[in-house]
C-alpha cells in the first residue's frame, strides 16, 4: 500500500512539474509573439523598437498571473495597442508641430496634448503590470474582466490618438489653405 501511495504521490508530483514546464514554455512563446508584434509595429512606421517594452512584457509573462490571464490574446492587445499610439505619436508629433502656420505656442500644446495622451496609456500598461506584481485579491473571472476593461480603454486611448492626429492635421491644412488664398488675393487684387 505505502509502494502505491508513494508512486501515486511521486506520479503527481513529476505531472505538476511537467504542466509548470510547459505552462512556462507557452508563457516564454507569448512573450516572444508579443515582443515580434510590436517590433513590427515599430517596423511599420520607420522606428526601430525600444526596449521599454522588454522587460514590461517579461515581467508579466514571468509573472504568478494565472496563465487564464496572462496568455489571453486581450492581453496582447493591450501591449500592442500602446505600442501603435507610441508609434503614432513617434509618426506625427513632429511632422505637425514643424508646420509653418503655427506658432511656437501652438506647437508646444500640440506636444502637450500628445504627451497627456501617451501619460494615459501608459497609465493602462502599467495598472496591467500592477496586477503582475501585487497579489491581487480578485477572482479569475474578475482579472479576465479588469484585463478586458484595460484593453477597452487602450483602444479608446488608440481612437483618441488617431483622432487627434486626423483634427490637428485638418486645422493646420486649413490655415495654410486660408494664408495661401490671402497670398493669392494680394497678388492678384492687390487686398485681402
Amino acid at each position: 500500500m505505502k509502494t502505491t501511495s508513494l508512486f501515486l504521490l511521486a506520479s503527481l508530483l513529476f505531472a505538476s512539474c511537467g504542466q509548470d514546464a510547459a505552462s512556462k514554455k507557452l508563457a516564454s512563446d507569448q512573450e516572444a509573439h508579443v515582443t515580434a508584434s510590436i517590433k513590427q509595429i515599430y517596423k511599420l512606421g520607420g522606428e526601430k523598437a525600444t526596449a521599454s517594452f522588454g522587460p514590461l512584457l517579461h515581467e508579466w509573462y514571468q509573472s504568478e498571473v494565472p496563465n487564464t490571464i496572462k496568455l489571453n490574446p486581450r492581453v496582447a492587445n493591450i501591449y500592442e495597442t500602446h505600442a501603435a499610439i507610441l508609434q503614432e505619436v513617434a509618426a506625427n508629433g513632429p511632422k505637425l508641430t514643424k508646420a509653418e502656420v503655427i506658432s511656437v505656442e501652438q506647437a508646444q500644446g500640440i506636444r502637450s496634448q500628445y504627451k497627456s495622451l501617451v501619460n494615459q496609456s501608459t497609465s493602462n500598461v502599467q495598472e496591467l503590470s500592477n496586477l503582475a506584481t501585487s497579489g491581487t485579491s480578485m477572482s479569475e473571472a474578475e482579472q479576465l474582466k479588469y484585463v478586458s476593461d484595460l484593453e477597452e480603454k487602450e483602444k479608446h486611448q488608440l481612437a483618441l490618438v488617431q483622432y487627434y492626429s486626423r483634427r490637428t492635421a485638418a486645422a493646420i491644412a486649413q490655415k495654410e489653405q486660408k494664408l495661401k488664398h490671402q497670398k493669392y488675393n494680394r497678388e492678384m487684387w492687390g487686398h485681402e
